[in-house]
């Protein structure tokens, strides 16, 4: 099977937010999706097992992530502790409904949907089943309205 060449239009090779994320934020997201709360000593502990890494530099990329919304931080005394805003499934869910929202929006419909029953072919009978049934619910919630 020949290399997808717009597979370099993804962050890096993966699955689900392994393609969305840089190398370090996934990693410290990875430990803040497997506690209640993290602080930056906390992340910088689990992550430096396999890499050297300054305080600052994990502070700094935890910091963007609370600015991207995927990292809640709260002040406790004079240490912040962060949270993930949403489990790594509901993120990726998110992420999900996103890129085909903008595909749709922005390659239009009717090309984005045409490719998207081409790659279809590729999915197993199950699958295609289950989408049928989605098809089927998202057309009776139509008919509702």
């Amino acid at each position: 099977m020949p290399s997808n060449p717009y597979s370099k239009f993804f962050r890096r090779p993966g699955k689900g937010a392994e393609k969305l994320l840089g190398e370090l934020e996934l990693a410290i997201m990875r430990v803040a999706w497997s506690r209640p709360a993290v602080t930056v000593r906390d992340v910088l502990g689990a992550v430096t097992k396999k890499r050297s890494l300054a305080y600052t530099t994990v502070m700094t990329i935890m910091g963007r992530l609370v600015d991207k919304g995927l990292l809640v931080a709260e002040k406790d005394g004079r240490t912040y502790r962060y949270r993930a805003r949403q489990s790594r499934e509901q993120f990726e869910t998110q992420a999900a409904g996103e890129v085909v929202h903008s595909l749709i929006t922005d390659f239009g419909g009717e090309l984005a949907l045409s490719q998207f029953v081409r790659e279809l072919a590729e999915i197993s009978p199950q699958q295609l089943k289950r989408l049928a049934e989605l098809a089927r619910e998202a057309q009776a919630g139509k008919d509702e309205d």
